[in-house]
């Protein structure tokens, strides 16, 4: 039986016994495609830090000298009363020391000294595990998007209309399910976006029948959240007209992302308390961009050319737009 991605997954976080990871093995051996999809795994774990080393965090400087002095400070303290408060027939009576207050704060203060210790740790590796988790998505809904251009004599990704209750970027998520290329619309959010790690009930499972006879608050909730929580290309300008973009497989090109929020400066993501962005690129690759200004990114994917939140300039322009965005001609082209 071939491996599933899981199975890979538990390969290279070790999380698998001797057997299994035996097995793996000779079923890498024997099958090329198998290798390849363990490559593009390894990729990008590696992106999100999961294969390297757990970063170390030093604790303040004295920090056991200091404890270790008042430990034992309080304890001769605590002798010293012990020996003028109890009388000999309490002491034949109890010849055990009770546990005092002075015993409870020093406890409470070794605790919180270790939980200083630990705590980051364990905060960065939650986070690690929900950028993981989100690339995953993207992943799924980016294999979405390839099985939907492989099957047009264009190669064109899902078109946004010019009008109507499906022109928001978000409309390519109600396609993508209703065409059954994304089978889960949970897939369409990422659990770094809510502080509990919850997938909400998704609109983008909406048939495009229901979005269509929707009206007023109704309809502007729906274009608001149809698209989860990820961001879809506007399109770009040829010869005067919005166009949807063509499948290319460029390295450089980003796809999908992090939906961009208007409330953070840059009109950066949101989803990852502001820390960061998932982009998913033409060619099937992602990369974790803690700054959209990145050397591989070549230029901002949430703005065209002229920093606008509207479709791309030229075909190399890409603009992702969150869920309620509108695929409108540049303000500046018009103009001219």
């Amino acid at each position: 039986m071939t491996p599933s991605r899981e199975h890979l997954l538990g390969y290279l976080l070790g999380a698998l016994d001797r057997a299994e990871s035996d097995q793996i093995e000779r079923e890498l051996d024997d099958c090329p495609a198998l290798r390849e999809e363990l490559s593009r795994l390894k990729h990008s774990l590696s992106c999100v830090g999961l294969l390297d080393e757990p970063e170390h965090y030093d604790p303040p400087a004295g920090l056991a000298a200091r404890v270790c002095h008042f430990v034992a400070a309080q304890k001769a303290d605590d002798r010293r009363r012990e020996k003028v408060r109890l009388s000999p027939v309490a002491i034949e009576y109890h010849p055990q020391r009770r546990f005092t207050w002075v015993d409870l704060f020093v406890s409470a203060a070794v605790l919180i000294a270790g939980f200083a210790v630990l705590f980051p740790a364990l905060s960065h590796s939650q986070f690690q595990a929900r950028i993981a988790g989100c690339q995953n998505h993207l992943r799924q809904v980016g294999m979405g998007l390839h099985d939907w251009a492989s099957l047009r004599p264009d190669r064109r990704f899902p078109e946004i209309p010019s009008e109507g209750n499906l022109a928001v970027a978000g409309s390519y998520a109600p396609t993508l399910v209703s065409q059954g290329l994304v089978s889960d619309p949970a897939a369409f959010y990422c659990a770094g976006a809510r502080r509990d790690g919850s997938i909400p009930l998704s609109n983008s499972c909406s048939s495009i029948d229901a979005i269509n006879a929707a009206k007023g608050a109704q309809l502007a909730a729906m274009q608001r959240t149809m698209g989860g929580d990820f961001a879809y290309p506007l399109g770009y300008v040829e010869n005067g007209k919005v166009v949807p973009v063509r499948d290319e497989r460029r390295s450089s090109y980003p796809l999908l992302s992090d939906a961009p929020s208007d409330d953070q400066p840059g009109r950066v993501s949101a989803n990852h308390g502001g820390r960061g962005q998932n982009v998913f690129f033409e060619d099937g690759h992602i990369e974790w961009c803690p700054k959209i200004a990145a050397p591989h990114l070549l230029d901002d994917p949430y703005h065209n050319y002229h920093g606008e939140v509207a479709a791309g300039i030229d075909r190399n322009d890409s603009v992702l737009g969150a869920s309620h965005d509108r695929p409108r001609l540049p303000v500046r082209l018009i103009s001219e």
